[in-house]
């Protein structure tokens, strides 16, 4: 019997030599329909690929021009922040900031619209100032959705269910000053059933986003148990957080659970603080404490007093 061993160098040109040859036929020589049908095609690729071309000109223009105003509305934003505060070189001119805020939200700026409707809202020109705060509220802008929600809590006839409405957007879209808002909604039950769970929630979320208001009623909510369990530790947490970013009712507050507690000097200190905020009621506590204090430790707390500056926030 007999055996074959090939090499696989052997094999693949035994293959090679059984397969059909490809061979390509000049176009010359294809057949006349043949010949039509690839110049056809040919024809039909040229035309696509020319309207694909103009489609992307087209497309680039019209980005273009969109850039184009959008950076001529981020030009005439910061012109009307200059005159609006003054800065930048310019005096403080009201009039010349509107007309820049005008301009940049003629272009689309919805950060102009609000700018202009703040001006207008403070001129008492409420009608203007809420049409720009729905065309902003209109695009997505959480501080217009806020500021259109207030001023329907400010403006007769009031419409309580609307201001819900837009401080919630806001709220989802992380606005503080509309959690704020919407958890006081929420607590008096206004344009909305009246939820404490709720509320205490969009106070806390808006004093976590350092919102100081929201920190002072975040405090009142654990020391009375509203919405949430009491818990001492809690309210004397945002209490103080309050207090050390300037609300002077929460430094009234804090001053007197230091002074129940002994800490005397610091006590001074917050309710110094609070009767420099307007506080009246704090002066005659501190007035009493002081008396109790040496020449030395009043001097001192005075000092601390003038020292203190007040922790960032959103106000």
């Amino acid at each position: 019997m007999l055996h074959l061993t090939l090499s696989l160098c052997e094999l693949r040109k035994v293959k090679q030599q059984h397969e059909p040859k490809n061979i390509a036929l000049p176009i010359g020589r294809l057949p006349v329909h043949c010949v039509s049908v690839l110049q056809t095609r040919r024809k039909r690729c040229k035309d696509q690929i020319f309207t694909l071309v103009q489609a992307a000109s087209l497309v680039c223009r019209s980005w273009g021009d969109a850039l184009r105003a959008l950076r001529e509305a981020m030009v005439l934003l910061r012109q009307g922040k200059q005159f609006k505060h003054g800065r930048g070189g310019v005096g403080r001119n009201l009039e010349k900031a509107l007309v820049s805020f005008l301009k940049g939200a003629a272009r689309g700026s919805t950060l102009a619209m609000v700018d202009a409707g703040l001006i207008y809202w403070e001129r008492g020109q409420k009608e203007e100032a809420i049409a720009l705060y729905q065309k902003a509220a209109a695009l997505g802008d959480a501080a217009g959705q806020c500021n259109l929600g207030i001023s329907y809590l400010n403006t007769q006839p009031l419409n309580h269910k609307e201001a819900v409405k837009w401080l919630h957007q806001a709220s989802v879209g992380g606005h503080v000053r509309a959690q704020y808002q919407l958890a006081l909604c929420l607590h008096q039950g206004l344009g909305v059933e009246q939820n404490l769970q709720e509320a205490v929630k969009w106070y806390l979320k808006a004093a976590e986003g350092g919102y100081v208001r929201a920190m002072y009623n975040a405090s009142l909510c654990y020391t009375f148990g509203e919405g949430l369990s009491h818990s001492r530790r809690q309210a004397r947490k945002w209490m103080k957080r309050a207090a050390d970013r300037g609300h002077g009712k929460a430094q009234f507050e804090h001053g007197l659970a230091l002074f129940s507690e002994g800490e005397l000097l610091k006590a001074i200190v917050y309710l110094e603080l609070a009767t420099r905020s307007g506080e009246a009621a704090a002066t005659h506590v501190k007035n009493a404490i002081l008396q109790q204090l040496s020449a030395t430790s009043r001097d001192l707390a005075l000092l601390l007093t003038d020292n203190w500056r007040a922790l960032p926030s959103s106000r």
